[in-house]
Order: structure tokens, then C-alpha cells, then sequence
């Protein structure tokens, strides 16, 4: 895939970007020329992911936030337009997985399901308000939303009902915020990813992984990346998906179309 100029000119905010998928995809942005504010709770590793930005030659702000609180969001979209004026992309990847939030509706507390609920749902509602203005009087934009496999089906062996509730919930949300805002030309499609080797699933990626170099599970043989999912967000940041909206594609090796 082209990466050098693919968003020239275009100002990109990711969240979770501290680290896997939001680093890996705001270093992909950078090089494809956006300018990039990063945004995640985790202050050290956030400064982490933009000194590693800076070295490579891209230009980026760090915003520290607690995006399940409205004023956060808004200070993140306020710090991306006064820095460069406009706001063209929103990666909306900030999430908790199912190491955090696993089990049943029966097991898991109240809190955790909030918590599935509030991170991986609140703050995608709370930065995408934020930021729907700032894309509209640019003339529109592209917003991508995070949600998993896990939309789509459960699981007997590790079961993550709050998980999976709310990676549907965003699934159904993208389609609700595509159909309202295609009138102001921006885009809104979700990825959802199989398993990624991230800190999300170090429970489980030996396993995964060792299934798959032995023909199980995944048919192309390997767990996925944080890069392979941050070539999808650039694919719908940019303008060769101009005519995409509403969409929720599957980035999982093929592990979906293998269980149907």
C-alpha cells in the first residue's frame, strides 16, 4: 500500500494511542504525512508513542486524557484545531479488553460491565461529539471506530459478555452515525479486528498463536498485528476510501469466514 502523502495536509486525532494499535497506526499516519495528537490515559507510554513519531520525522501532540469524561474529549479535539486548525480524521481506538472485563452476565461485577461500557462505547460518543463540528466546518471527514470480532460471536472456552456488548453496541452505533452525517461529507466505518497481538491478549496469544501455525483457527497462519490493523485505519482515514461509509469490516486472518 502507498503510504508517503496518502493524508498530505490532513490532521489525524488517535486514541489509545499509547500503545498496539494506536501506536501503531499514528506512526503509520505520521508517515503518510498527517499531522497526529495521540490521546490515552497512560501518560508515560503516550509519551512514548510521540517521541517515537518525533524520531521517525512526523509531526505530533501527546493529549494525557480520561476519555470517559466529556471535558477531556473536548479539550483533545480543542488542542488538535488550535495547534493546526482543522480536524479531518478520528481514530477512535481507546478500549479495555476482556482481560479486564471477562465473563458472563451472570459472574462479572456491575462495575466491570460499566467499565466495558464506559471505555470501549462513552468515549467514542463523547470524542466523536467533540470533534463532529471541527469535521464538519473542514468540509467533512473520516472517523474510524474500534470494535472486534467479539460483535459478532461469543465464545464457550472465554466468555466476555460486557465485551461483546459493547463491541456491538459500536458496531450498531457506526452504521447510526453514517447514515446522520453523510450530508456533512464525513465517513464513519468500524474495524474489527480478530486477535492482535497487543497487551490485550497476552493471556491468550501463545495459544492462539500456536493453533494457528498448525492450521487451526486463522487460515492465513498467524495472529495479527498492531500494523495490520493500522494499514486498514489508514485505508479509511484516507481519500481512496472516499465512497466507504457505514461499513464494519472484519481484519482477522480469516478466522471468521472459517467458523461459517
Amino acid at each position: 500500500m502507498p503510504v508517503m502523502g496518502t493524508l498530505d495536509g490532513k490532521v489525524a486525532i488517535v486514541t489509545g494511542g499509547a500503545t498496539g494499535i494506536g501506536r501503531a497506526s499514528a506512526m503509520l499516519f505520521a508517515r503518510a504525512g498527517a499531522r497526529v495528537l495521540v490521546a490515552d490515559m497512560r501518560d508515560d507510554e503516550l509519551a512514548k508513542t510521540a517521541a517515537a513519531v518525533r524520531d521517525a520525522g512526523g509531526e505530533v501532540l501527546a493529549a494525557p486524557a480520561d476519555l470517559v469524561q466529556p471535558e477531556a474529549c473536548r479539550m483533545v479535539v480543542e488542542t488538535a484545531v488550535r495547534a493546526w486548525g482543522h480536524v479531518d480524521v478520528l481514530f477512535n481506538n481507546a478500549g479495555v479488553g476482556t482481560m479486564v472485563v471477562g465473563g458472563t452476565v451472570e459472574t462479572i461485577e456491575l462495575e466491570r460491565w460499566d467499565l466495558a461500557q464506559d471505555v470501549n462505547v462513552r468515549a467514542i460518543y463523547l470524542t466523536s461529539r467533540a470533534a463532529i463540528p471541527a469535521m464538519r466546518a473542514a468540509g467533512g471527514g473520516s472517523i474510524i471506530n474500534t470494535a472486534s470480532v467479539s460483535a459478532f460471536r461469543g465464545s464457550m472456552g472465554r466468555p466476555s459478555h460486557a465485551y461483546a456488548a459493547s463491541k456491538g453496541a459500536v458496531v450498531s452505533l457506526t452504521r447510526a452515525m453514517a447514515a446522520s452525517f453523510g450530508r456533512d461529507r464525513i465517513r464513519v466505518n468500524a474495524i474489527c479486528p480478530g486477535t492482535i497481538r497487543t497487551r490485550l491478549t497476552a493471556d491468550i496469544i501463545e495459544r492462539v498463536e500456536r493453533d494457528a501455525k498448525e492450521g487451526q483457527g486463522i487460515p492465513l497462519g498467524r495472529v495479527g498485528e498492531p500494523e495490520d490493523i493500522a494499514r486498514c485505519a489508514l485505508f479509511l482515514a484516507s481519500d481512496d476510501a472516499a465512497w466507504i461509509s457505514g461499513a464494519a469490516i472484519v481484519v482477522d486472518g480469516g478466522a471468521q469466514a472459517a467458523t461459517v
